[in-house]
């Protein structure tokens, strides 16, 4: 006999057995990430702070334009002689080199302190740090991201300001210089503006300040080193020590008097003040780079969040 399908009345009921497709989405564990993917997202987190800044925007926007109008500084050019490599490459640097530091360097100011200042004096340390996974990490980054944003501005201000230089040869039917002599100064001023974002960190790592690194990278390389180095020269054993000093062998890695025309060369060693040669100067001035950015790493990792 076929038993029956009817469920008794007088038995409990019995659950319905849930379909595969209502079964809840298994918890995915969590899965750890190695170190470099761990720096490549600090990386990405600073870049979206410092682009989503209009400021960042607006200054970028004037130094394209101070960039498209450096090749005005030639409409006094002597026709009748061609304009060398050299005297191009520090039109295209300085604009010019009586301010001790690159003009540009003024307006990268800002964006140089501003990724440590917004964390330390700004009050957003805690939300960084919980981001990107510690200090150490978050002040990479911030170094990474500053470095290559400064060099990046240089070589694209290099480079619109050697087209803006071409034209107003052009136009005035001018010889043009040889554009490869310019090519080893503009690399040597990426390298150097790239360190200057470092320069900028450091101060305020150190500092804790934004204004008062602003005042030390605007008047240190302008008149107080060069009292220092006067001051120092006087001590036994530290003569010529101005030829060593930051600046000094940051103006040396970028202008070789010697390259100047003849006329030029006594006047360019004055404002340089160092005798120092373009690779010694430069392997200087990255040396004091790295320890002043090792210095403000230390205090960085130190500092407690307000």
């Amino acid at each position: 006999m076929k038993p029956s399908t009817t469920p008794d009345p007088a038995s409990p009921a019995q659950p319905a057995m849930p379909s595969p497709t209502s079964l809840p989405p298994a918890r995915k564990s969590p899965v750890a990430i190695g170190s470099a993917e761990a720096f490549r997202r600090a990386c990405r987190y600073e870049w979206r702070h410092l682009t989503g800044l209009r400021s960042t925007w607006i200054l970028l926007g004037v130094v394209a334009a101070l960039s498209l109008l450096t090749g005005l500084s030639l409409l006094d050019q002597d026709t009748s002689r061609p304009i060398s490599s050299a005297a191009v490459a520090d039109i295209v640097m300085w604009t010019p080199l009586a301010t001790q530091v690159p003009a540009l360097c003024f307006f990268l100011l800002v964006l140089g302190t501003g990724p440590v200042s917004t964390d330390l004096v700004g009050g957003a340390a805690r939300t960084t740090w919980l981001a990107v996974n510690g200090r150490g990490m978050a002040y990479g980054a911030k170094c990474t991201v500053g470095f290559l944003v400064g060099a990046t501005v240089a070589a694209t201000s290099a480079l619109v300001g050697i087209l803006s230089c071409a034209t107003t040869l052009t136009v005035q039917d001018a010889g043009q210089p040889d554009w490869a002599g310019v090519l080893i100064p503009v690399l040597r001023f990426t390298l150097w503006t790239g360190c200057w974002s470092l320069f900028c960190l450091a101060l305020v790592s150190l500092i804790r300040s934004r204004i008062v690194p602003v005042l030390i990278l605007c008047m240190w390389p302008l008149i107080a080193e060069r009292l220092a180095g006067g001051a120092l020269g006087y001590l036994p054993g530290l003569e010529g020590i101005g030829n060593w000093l930051p600046f000094a062998a940051g103006r040396a890695m970028l202008t070789d008097p010697s390259a100047l025309p003849v006329d030029d060369q006594a006047f360019a060693r004055t404002l340089v003040g160092s005798d120092l040669s373009p690779a010694t100067a430069t392997a200087v001035f990255c040396l004091y780079t790295a320890l002043l950015t090792a210095a403000g790493w230390w205090k960085y990792r130190k500092q407690d969040a307000t």
